[in-house]
């Protein structure tokens, strides 16, 4: 992927927490189901971005019905060269689209300076795609976590199912780097068709949950 690209087709999305107990009950169901491994687990990283009003905290807190996340995003080791991505994850009620932004190959290590990179990141966004990132929005919250891929066979939505989550400040630079760890897993449902949530078996127990608040509580 080069350059800016838009998911401009708005997602449907729903997701909700288990705990240890709770996920092997839902396991059970998963293996009876038509649900299938879509592709191998890998690991997620990612660094939200927020103001010194926190103002991104406060709307998705609030529930706000319009918000919007900002957050560099990457696969496999937390520390390692890669090539991340920016993403501004553009939500309407239970609906999201994406905006994105390839960035420079970057090697993330445990004594990396957010603050410094996320100057390098505007300065890169700006004078290859002239697209202007506010200086409002600074390093907030580090999350790491391990994913799982699942899809019907009718390719009508996707489940995904997070666990081994990490939530760690990107400030404090060395102490903060053993993070915040939370036993649950969450389960995510993605679909085009508002239809299709009607014959999930799990229905009743959708709820909201976020990362990006948890994270930032856990960080306080």
């Amino acid at each position: 992927m080069e350059g800016k690209v838009s998911e401009n087709n708005w997602r449907h999305e729903r997701k909700f927490a288990l705990t240890p107990i709770e996920f092997l009950e839902f396991e059970k169901q998963l293996m009876l189901s038509d649900l299938d491994l879509l592709y191998p687990d890998r690991r997620i990283n990612n660094c939200y971005l927020d103001d010194v009003n926190h103002n991104s905290y406060q709307e998705s807190t609030e529930g706000f019905s319009e918000k919007m996340k900002v957050r560099i995003r990457w696969y496999g080791n937390l520390f390692s060269t890669t090539t991340p991505r920016l993403e501004f994850k553009i939500k309407q009620n239970n609906s999201n689209r994406k905006e994105l932004f390839t960035l420079e190959k970057v090697n993330f290590h445990k004594s990396f300076n957010w603050s410094v990179y996320i100057h390098e990141v505007k300065k890169h966004l700006f004078n290859k795609h002239k697209f202007y990132l506010e200086e409002k929005f600074l390093p907030v919250l580090i999350n790491s976590y391990k994913r799982s891929y699942y899809s019907n066979y009718r390719k009508s939505f996707r489940l995904t199912v997070d666990n081994e989550m990490r939530f760690m400040s990107p400030n404090n630079r060395l102490a903060s780097w053993n993070g915040h760890t939370i036993e649950k897993y969450v389960v995510e449902l993605k679909f085009n068709n508002s239809q299709v949530i009607t014959d999930f078996p799990l229905l009743s127990n959708l709820g909201k949950f976020s990362k990006f608040n948890t994270g930032v509580l856990l960080n306080q």
